[in-house]
Parts: structure tokens; C-alpha cells; sequence
């Protein structure tokens, strides 16, 4: 069994995009155990089909990341890639200059911060310029989005970053072929553990909001786990926007 698993920010609002430090903190010591080995999303990818792995990735790149989540998984050796949202380094996750109803307004890591840690070890992955959702985007804007965050992590941090996640798990046929070109594997959000023959530019995750149960992750290899994603998944429906063209 192998998934990728998805976080956002780790805050104590109860959101949809948030886990609280207790909760990561167990995911941590879990993690962290040994029951499953933890790398990171390419190795992952190139495992044999007999093997069990999970990956770690954080979207957005909240300042609480390098705050909270970064110390622990870096004192547990376990690898960590974070998707940054490039013109707003330093600034909050109020995309397009407006806080999203129901999600709390937070800081994001600037530069210097980004850079310190890429060279402490985290990986990092695109997640557009300005976390616009790429579906309905001319073929200017959209190749924009993925080229202008690719330059700036590049200038800020010495990184030349190989995955990226779309923003909203919101894709089209324009936008995948956009993303395969600029990036070497690409993350959704789609609620599935990781398939042998899964497409490297559509690779789904898992949402740890799903899992802040004590336990739920816990489970992982048993069919109550595998029960459990499966209701998720139908509760979930499918969240991506596929075009045909």
C-alpha cells in the first residue's frame, strides 16, 4: 500500500485546511515508528509494486509549517515536501487579496525562511504564482502561473522544483499537459492510495483532515483503513474538473 499524504496548515481553528498540533504531533510519533517507511514523493513512485510507503506534502507553505511541523519531522528524519504558492512568499493565504469564507487568514514563509529550510532538507514543489485555479485559464496564463512560480523558487531558494500540486485539485485537459511539461511528477487531490499504474501527472493524495481520528491513520494496511478511504471517497466525490480538451 503506498499514498501520498496531504496537509495544510497546523493551527487550532478547526478548519478544513487545518490540524492541530496534537493531532500532527501523534501522526508524527506514528510516522515515526516504523510501522510504514516514509520518503519522499519520487522514491515513493519508484517502489516496487510489493512495498508499502507514504510521502509527506503541505500546501501553501504556512509560516506554522517551519513553526510547528518542520522541528518534528526533521528531528524524526522523515522527508517533507512543501507546494509554494510563489507571489505570495512572505505574504497570507488571502488569495487574490481576499481571505476565503470559513478558512482562517495566516501567514505564509517568506524566502528567507524557504531557503534556510530547503537547505535543511525539505523539498519544494510549485503551487502556481498566485494559487488561481487553472481550469478556464487561456494557454498564456495558465503556462504563466506554472513558468513564474518555477523562476521565482528558483531565484529565492536555489531549487529547481520538481513537483507541483494544482491549486483546489482543479484541473482540465490545457492545464495537465501545461503541468507534465514544466514538472516531472504532479500531485491532485484525489482521495486514492497510489495505483501501480498511476499517471505521474495526476498522482492522488490523501487528506489528513480525514484522519485527525485518533487512530484512522494508524490503521493503515487494514481494512478498516481501506474501509474507511473507500466511504471518504464516496462521501468526497470526485473533486478534480476534467476536460477533455
Amino acid at each position: 500500500m503506498k499514498g501520498i499524504l496531504t496537509y495544510h496548515s497546523i493551527d487550532e481553528s478547526r478548519s478544513v485546511i487545518s490540524i492541530d498540533r496534537e493531532t500532527f504531533e501523534r501522526h508524527v510519533r506514528w510516522l515515526a515508528s516504523g510501522a510504514v517507511r516514509v520518503t519522499t514523493v519520487e522514491e515513493l513512485l519508484r517502489l516496487p509494486a510489493e512495498e508499502s510507503g507514504i510521502a509527506l506534502t503541505f500546501d501553501d507553505a504556512f509560516e506554522n509549517f517551519a513553526a510547528v511541523a518542520w522541528p518534528l519531522l526533521r528531528e524524526h528524519g522523515l522527508p517533507a515536501t512543501v507546494f509554494v504558492v510563489s507571489a505570495h512568499a512572505g505574504r497570507t493565504n488571502a488569495w487574490g487579496g481576499r481571505p476565503e469564507p470559513g478558512l482562517p487568514e495566516l501567514p505564509l514563509m517568506d524566502w528567507d525562511t524557504l531557503a534556510r529550510l530547503a537547505e535543511e532538507g525539505l523539498e519544494i514543489g510549485s503551487h502556481t504564482a498566485s494559487h488561481r485555479r487553472l481550469t478556464g485559464l487561456d494557454p498564456e496564463r495558465c503556462r504563466a502561473e506554472l513558468v513564474e512560480s518555477r523562476r521565482a523558487i528558483q531565484e529565492n531558494t536555489g531549487v529547481d522544483p520538481r513537483g507541483f500540486a494544482y491549486p483546489y485539485g482543479a484541473f482540465d485537459g490545457r492545464s495537465r499537459e501545461a503541468a507534465a511539461r514544466e514538472y516531472e511528477w504532479v500531485c491532485t487531490t484525489e482521495l486514492e492510495l497510489l495505483d501501480e499504474d498511476v499517471s505521474h501527472e495526476l498522482l492522488p493524495r490523501l487528506d489528513m483532515y480525514h484522519y485527525r481520528t485518533a487512530g484512522r491513520l494508524e490503521a493503515w494496511g487494514s481494512s478498516a483503513f481501506s474501509n474507511h478511504l473507500w466511504l471518504r471517497g464516496q462521501a468526497r466525490g470526485p473533486r478534480s474538473a476534467i476536460a477533455s480538451k
